[in-house]
């Protein structure tokens, strides 16, 4: 047993941060949403209004346009 476990959280040093995520995959994305990946299909242009980011055949999001989503579809709630 480490004997940093036995410390409170507060007083542990912090592990390695990770480098913060730019990209999401569908279903980080979908999940990050709490929709189906089917769901965020349809929400994705061309017939949606969620804006992909294409790497050869993979299909990723951005977080800052998933929370542009999010807030322009919040707007438009009456």
């Amino acid at each position: 047993m480490n004997s940093t476990s036995l410390l409170p959280a507060a007083l542990r040093r912090p592990e390695k941060s990770e480098t913060p995520r730019l990209l999401l995959s569908r279903d980080e994305a979908a999940k990050a949403l709490n929709v189906s990946v089917r769901m965020l299909d349809s929400l994705t242009e061309p017939a949606g209004a969620l804006k992909p980011v294409r790497i050869g055949r993979r299909v990723l999001f951005s977080p800052v346009e998933l929370q542009r989503w999010i807030d322009a579809e919040t707007k438009a709630i009456p």
